[in-house]
């Protein structure tokens, strides 16, 4: 009993850092996210975790909601800011820490755009669920999982294993290692191991499910194919300026007047894409209509951009979204017309269904039960040894 329960612990532990480290990757928090700072407290000490629901499921923020924004000025130079929402104006939102005596637009901060908005905090009342000392611990392991990156990068010569696609990289080479594992050690018991009666402990006593070999290969498959979506496209922003007359910049704009610039969507991978380029501000227009990149090639639309009549500084945005081509066009459009997230989800289950499916077509159904208490990695190395 109490090896399922710490079998348990430890699949939780695992499944935290994944969420938080996938929330770093894609640059937005999936399920967990932690603070810093002590802007917060006392809701949220420094080095606590909380709960936290994407923007594009949470909806809009109300007065009082803790949010996660990109901040311009924040945080040194701006970047992830866990802050509560303290009105709500025309221009934007006003923010401000609960430990703060001033909102974060009374200094550089401009208010905050819809399009900045990353994830909201899940509350019950005013209080956020909160778990103390989960950004202290997964910071020490983000810094031997970059360590092992540079590692890696150093010792084959291989730059590209740096970073956030580096990780998504490490992420698949893993679930491949263990998929080849998995195979070579069902083989080598065979029936024999079948047999077996010996004792064990821990959360598969029995022997780890061939399911979830193949479940766990599939999920390392799509969390990569997600973060190639994901990374590629995002909020874009375009720094304006409304002037008392024109230029020849299209940055710089007569006051109530606009201009257009070009967006460039390139697709640097092996499969074609398709994409969407919308607006995610006021003062933006873009073209309404689906674009197809082929492998190593790039498309480019007209954005235009408008300022008010007040002269100053504006910023403006444009959301990317990318679906690799597996659907048929028809179908990633009538999709991303109910929700531009529901192409990927669609796309994500296609795949996870495929991956599963032949994976257990290869390794079979049943039980992977080792004869030995030695590692998966030792029989790998003795295999191809």
């Amino acid at each position: 009993m109490w090896g399922r329960v710490k079998s348990a612990v430890y699949l939780f532990v695992v499944l935290a850092i994944v969420a938080v480290a996938l929330g770093h990757v894609i640059g937005q928090p999936v399920l967990l996210s932690y603070v810093i700072s002590d802007s917060m407290e006392p809701t949220i000490s420094e080095g606590d975790g909380y709960l936290v629901v994407p923007a594009a499921l949470s909806g809009p923020p109300e007065e009082g909601d803790i949010i996660v924004f990109e901040s311009k000025t924040l945080e040194n130079d701006g970047g992830l800011t866990t802050h509560r929402v303290a009105e709500r104006t025309d221009e934007g939102y006003v923010t401000k820490g609960d430990a703060n005596p001033f909102t974060d637009q009374s200094n550089d901060e401009p208010p905050v755009k819809e399009a900045q908005i990353v994830g909201k905090a899940v509350q019950i009342g005013d209080d956020p669920i909160v778990i103390p000392h989960l950004g202290s611990a997964l910071g020490l392991i983000r810094g031997g999982v970059q360590n092992t990156q540079r590692t890696l990068a150093t010792t084959f010569g291989i730059r590209s294993l740096q970073g956030s696609n580096g990780l998504a990289y490490l992420l698949f080479g893993v679930g491949c290692l263990l998929f080849v594992g998995s195979t070579v050690t069902e083989r080598r018991n065979g029936p024999k191991a079948r047999r077996s009666r010996n004792r064990r402990t821990g959360l598969f006593p029995r022997g780890i499910p061939t399911w979830i070999v193949a479940a766990t290969l599939a999920g390392v498959l799509i969390t990569s194919l997600t973060m190639t979506m994901v990374l590629a496209g995002g909020t874009h922003e375009f720094g304006v300026v409304s002037a008392e007359s024109p230029s020849q910049s299209p940055t710089v704009i007569e006051s109530g007047g606009s201009d257009t610039i070009e967006y460039t969507v390139p697709n640097d991978g092996v499969l074609p894409i398709v994409a969407y380029v919308d607006p995610a501000s006021k003062g933006v227009e873009t073209p309404d209509k689906q674009l197809r990149v082929g492998p190593g090639d790039r498309e480019t639309v007209v954005v235009e951009l408008s300022v008010p009549e007040s002269t100053g500084y504006y910023n403006r945005y444009v959301t990317e979204y990318r679906y690799i081509r597996i659907l048929p066009q028809s179908v990633i459009h009538a999709l991303y017309r109910l929700h531009p997230w529901l192409p990927i989800l669609v796309i994500d289950v296609l795949v996870f269904s495929l991956v599963f499916a032949g994976t257990l077509a290869i390794i079979g159904r049943g039980r992977i039960r080792p004869r030995s208490r030695r590692s998966l990695f030792q029989r790998i190395k003795r295999s191809f040894g």
